[in-house]
C-alpha cells in the first residue's frame, strides 16, 4: 500500500499589528509602574545666598527634621547603609552626572548629624549636589542666614 505523501502547508504569522501591541504594553507599563517620589518628607531647606539651580538626580539622601535618614525615598538606620546603598546605585555610573547624589538636609539638622552622611556619600563614589533655598543676603548681626 503506497502512503500519499502530505504536502507542508505554508504558515504566515500575521506581524502588522506587532508595532500596534508593542507600543500598547509600552503605555500600559508606562501607567502601572510606580516612580520614585519624596512627597512624604517635609523638610526645610537650609538659606544661602549663593545658589545655582539643580537638576533632579537619580540618587538622593535626605535628611528629615527628626534626624531619620532616607535613602531614595525609604528610611535606612546609620550613614553606614547610605554608603552602601549609594555605591550600589553609582557603580555603573562612568559620568558625573551619574555619580551626583542630591542632598536634601531640613535647616534644624546640626553638624553631628548630617556630616557622617556627607561623608559616607562620599566614601561610596557619589558626587555630593546639595539643596537649599536662596535668600536675599546674610542677616549681618550674628552671621546667621535669615
Amino acid at each position: 500500500m503506497a502512503r500519499k505523501k502530505i504536502e507542508a502547508q505554508h504558515v504566515s504569522i500575521p506581524t502588522l499589528s506587532l508595532g500596534d501591541i508593542a507600543f500598547l504594553l509600552i503605555i500600559f507599563f508606562l501607567l502601572s509602574s510606580n516612580f520614585y517620589r519624596e512627597s512624604p518628607l517635609q523638610l526645610k531647606p537650609p538659606r544661602s545666598a549663593d545658589l545655582k539651580n539643580l537638576q533632579e538626580y537619580p540618587v538622593s539622601v535626605s535628611i528629615d527634621r527628626d534626624g531619620r535618614i532616607f535613602l531614595q525615598g525609604k528610611q535606612v538606620p546609620d550613614a553606614e547603609a547610605v554608603n552602601w546603598g549609594v555605591a550600589a546605585l553609582t557603580k555603573d555610573k562612568a559620568t558625573q552626572d551619574g555619580r551626583t547624589v542630591m542632598f536634601k538636609c531640613d535647616d534644624a539638622i546640626t553638624r553631628d548629624v548630617f556630616e557622617p552622611v556627607l561623608d559616607a556619600i562620599s566614601r561610596g563614589g557619589g558626587i555630593i549636589a546639595a539643596m537649599g533655598q536662596r535668600t536675599k543676603q546674610l542677616e549681618a548681626s550674628n552671621g546667621r542666614i535669615p
